[in-house]
């Protein structure tokens, strides 16, 4: 996760997409393990994606595998049950929108202050979140054909008791990875200016 360049070493990458990909094995499939109580950490997963792998191919791995996972669930569980409907394909735009959020809300460390990113990366969250919630819980009600008769003043009734807690589940592993981003990104800027030091005293 190092923001010092824009490229990043490929071991780096590596680490951040197992991390990423664990942490979805771990959290999409509560399905099966019951005493998980870890928060579904999808939305985070793409905006992480964004942020730091950077690549379509990554999205479409993630997205690939949450579909694999959701689908295996259904198998295990013998049915579909409320999650897979007709308004299940409009998941892709929610993740999207949080992949390329994440995408222009890399923080750059050296460049600007850690405020400036902090707030950077908080707006691109909350916006991306709200945005994502609202495509897929509007095509949930609107297209999954399980309430046709859902007034407006129930969906804002529905949307008060789940809007905050979508929005919040993915602020925890944001927070995560940004403060190992800062300590990371710090941690080879000092050892990049110590090393310049050592060499320049030789001389």
């Amino acid at each position: 996760m190092k923001s010092i360049n824009q490229k990043s070493p490929i071991s780096l990458l590596l680490v951040v997409f197992a991390v990423l990909t664990l942490l979805m094995l771990a959290t999409r499939t509560h399905h099966f393990a019951t005493f998980n109580s870890l928060p579904s950490a999808s939305i985070a997963i793409f905006f992480l994606a964004g942020m730091y792998l950077r690549n379509m191919k990554a999205f479409w791995f993630f997205y690939v595998l949450s579909v694999t996972i959701d689908l295996g669930s259904s198998y295990y569980r013998g049915q579909f049950g409320s999650c897979i409907t007709t308004s299940y394909p409009a998941l892709v735009l929610s993740y999207g929108v949080m992949f390329a959020a994440g995408f222009y809300a890399r923080p750059n460390w050296q460049k600007k202050g850690w405020q400036l990113n902090i707030i950077k990366v908080a707006l691109g969250l909350f916006v991306a979140s709200s945005i994502a919630f609202f495509i897929s819980n509007g095509s949930y009600y609107t297209l999954s054909g399980k309430f046709p008769d859902l007034s407006w003043a129930e969906y804002a009734t529905r949307v008060d008791k789940y809007f905050f807690r979508s929005i919040s589940n993915p602020t925890f592993y944001v927070i995560s990875a940004i403060v190992i981003d800062f300590t990371v990104s710090h941690f080879f800027a000092d050892k990049t200016i110590n090393s310049k030091i050592n060499t320049n005293n030789k001389f």
